[in-house]
Formats: C-alpha cells, sequence, structure tokens
C-alpha cells in the first residue's frame, strides 16, 4: 500500500504526521482491496479540511470532513473510511458468494 499525505495551507509537523501513519497503519487489515491512498489536509482560517481518497479494486472510496481541529477530522475520515471499506469488503464476498452459487448448479 502506498500513501501519500499532502498538506495546504499550513507546514505538515512532525506529530501530524506520525498521527496520521499510525491511523494510515490501523487500515492495513484491508491491504489486499486498498491498492493506493491519498491524505490531503487543508487549514483556512475558520476549519480545517481532512479529504482521504482510497484507490481499491475496481472503484476509488472518497471521505471528507470539515471541523474545527484537524485531529478531530482525521478521527472522522478514518471512522467514515473504515466503514466504507467493510461495506465494500461485504459486497466483494457476497459477488464471490453468488458467482459460487450459480457455478454449482
Amino acid at each position: 500500500m502506498e500513501f501519500n499525505i499532502a498538506a495546504k495551507n499550513f507546514h505538515l509537523d512532525d506529530a501530524l504526521e506520525i498521527y496520521a501513519k499510525k491511523k494510515i497503519a490501523k487500515l492495513e487489515r484491508y491491504s489486499h482491496h486498498v491498492i493506493t491512498g491519498d491524505l490531503l489536509l487543508e487549514k483556512d482560517k475558520s476549519f480545517c479540511l481532512v479529504e482521504l481518497n482510497l484507490s481499491v479494486k475496481h472503484s476509488v472510496i472518497t471521505s471528507k470532513v470539515k471541523n474545527h481541529d484537524m485531529y478531530m477530522g482525521m478521527n472522522e475520515v478514518f471512522k467514515k473510511i473504515e466503514r466504507q471499506l467493510k461495506k465494500y469488503e461485504d459486497k466483494f464476498r457476497e459477488r464471490k458468494r453468488v458467482a459460487q452459487k450459480t457455478k454449482r448448479t
């Protein structure tokens, strides 16, 4: 899995980068589906925008969150992505089951 972390309108400090890498490491359990990922952290005057794009087999999964705190925004984005990856994995497994059932009969 290849991940890119980019910061827009601010300097990405080490603590924030380490936190992001720790969150990305939790997505390793879905590594057989995830090909690449891009994490975009953008800071404006009053809010922070966190966007995560994952390229998986056969599609792209995207999640965006606006929040006042960058860390809370990253937490929300990774929760959303994890939920979407679970849903994708269930659909992927179901497609395989349906295909096997039709083969046998």
